[in-house]
């Protein structure tokens, strides 16, 4: 192979590869619309003041993750229609592919960049001890809160430490800590990996506030039971955050909120949200919990099951006449499996049937017979075994060997893709 060709045969995988999984991400992006529909309606009606369930419907777009590959596309009338159009332009035209794939990289290189600059910023800050925990501390009229995912790291504004009594500071001490061990860190991250895949889905973004929102009341009515307090005091000191910092920089935005979310701007809602705050059983929340996430695990495997798998194998047959510059006949008829077989090294084919079936198809050019293989989606990716039939024979049955392809590099890889 020269180096021209190999360098085409890899522009050739990469684009097969380009092919595969945005087609996929695309089938996401689309189911994705619905299911952020159905998780906004409920979450504005039936589970409006369920606290714990409502922040567990976010869940459901972890199941769309592995949606792309479901047979229902490929398969189903309803299906094909409503899903295959996006997958025939991406076919045709390759750099709708590499478009996308470029949308994924500056849309996730932007969510980095600031969340680095953060760190950056955090990590200039002045390091001290409140209440056995290591916390930053800002000089800027800013709301408490914790970035990092593997390595949490408290912020605290150096006016809260001033104006605020033991108490106070440790409710917003056991406020940060909470977000960090209800994991709301990790999915906040995997939030950005979700938006980031499927960044074509402006409800996402969009989405991101009311996910944060869920997210905060959760934390809220946790860190209430866990201090023993009352809702109305935690709602005061609410309140007085605000004031302390709107009075140390009257440009401060009044609707910040406790944890940090400038996305959120209504503080007002929350507060009206922990008024409604009712005591609840630890074991009621954590079993909802794993409910929850068997459901969600349930889910996922189901569709896993209604799937096409890492590669299939392809049990059609095709043949083709070729003149050396066009392709001069085509048909991938069932009938060709009842002339010609084949095992690991020979193809079989029943002369006379098979010319037959050629003359009446008014086939002509060089005849080729491809079988076997896999294919990774319909019409996406695959490799099959192709011979050469040679007319002339006087044998009833003619042997032809071939070689096969599926040992090489190229093919082992596209398999494990």
């Amino acid at each position: 192979m020269t180096v021209q060709e190999f360098w085409n045969s890899g522009i050739s995988f990469l684009n097969l590869c380009a092919v595969y999984y945005v087609t996929q991400i695309l089938k996401c992006i689309q189911i994705s619309f619905i299911v952020f529909v159905f998780v906004y309606f409920l979450r504005k009606t039936l589970l409006k003041n369920r606290v714990f369930l409502k922040g567990m419907l976010w869940s459901l777009f972890i199941p769309v993750l592995f949606a792309g590959k479901i047979k229902f596309f490929y398969e189903n009338t309803i299906g094909i229609l409503l899903f295959s159009w996006w997958t025939e332009i991406c076919k045709i035209h390759i750099w709708i592919n590499w478009l996308y794939l470029c949308g994924i990289f500056v849309y996730a290189a932007r969510l980095f960049y600031k969340k680095r600059k953060l760190k950056k910023l955090v990590a200039g800050m002045e390091r001290r001890i409140l209440e056995d925990t290591s916390v930053y501390v800002t000089k800027m009229p800013v709301t408490p809160s914790t970035i990092g995912i593997f390595r949490p790291q408290i912020v605290m504004p150096e006016v809260m430490l001033k104006e605020y009594d033991r108490k106070e500071l440790q409710a917003i001490l056991l406020h940060e800590k909470t977000h960090i061990q209800l994991g709301h860190l990790l999915f906040y991250f995997l939030w950005d990996i979700l938006r980031a895949l499927l960044w074509l889905n402006p409800l996402l973004t969009i989405g991101t506030k009311f996910f944060r929102e869920d997210m905060e009341e959760i934390c809220d009515w946790v860190t209430i039971q866990r201090s023993e307090g009352k809702a109305y005091a935690y709602g005061r000191l609410l309140l007085k955050s605000m004031r302390v910092l709107q009075t140390e920089n009257e440009n401060f935005n009044m609707f910040a909120t406790f944890a940090g979310d400038k996305e959120y701007q209504n503080i007002r809602q929350r507060v009206t949200r922990i008024a409604l705050y009712r005591p609840y059983k630890q074991t009621t929340a954590v079993g909802t919990w794993i409910a929850a996430m068997l459901c969600i695990i349930a889910a996922v495997i189901w569709i896993q099951n209604i799937s096409y798998d890492r590669y299939n194998e392809n049990d059609s047959m095709l043949t083709y006449g070729y003149d050396g510059n066009n392709v001069t006949f085509f048909d991938n008829h069932d009938a060709l499996h009842q002339m010609i077989t084949y095992d690991d090294n020979y193809v079989y084919v029943d002369r006379e049937a098979f010319e037959n079936y050629l003359q009446e198809n008014n086939a002509s050019g060089d005849i080729f017979i491809v079988f076997g293989g896999f294919y990774k989606l319909p019409g996406i990716g695959g490799f099959g075994c192709s011979c050469y039939y040679e007319s002339g024979s006087k044998e009833p049955m003619v042997k032809i060997p071939y070689e096969s392809p599926m040992g090489s590099w190229r093919v082992k890889l596209l398999k494990l893709l």
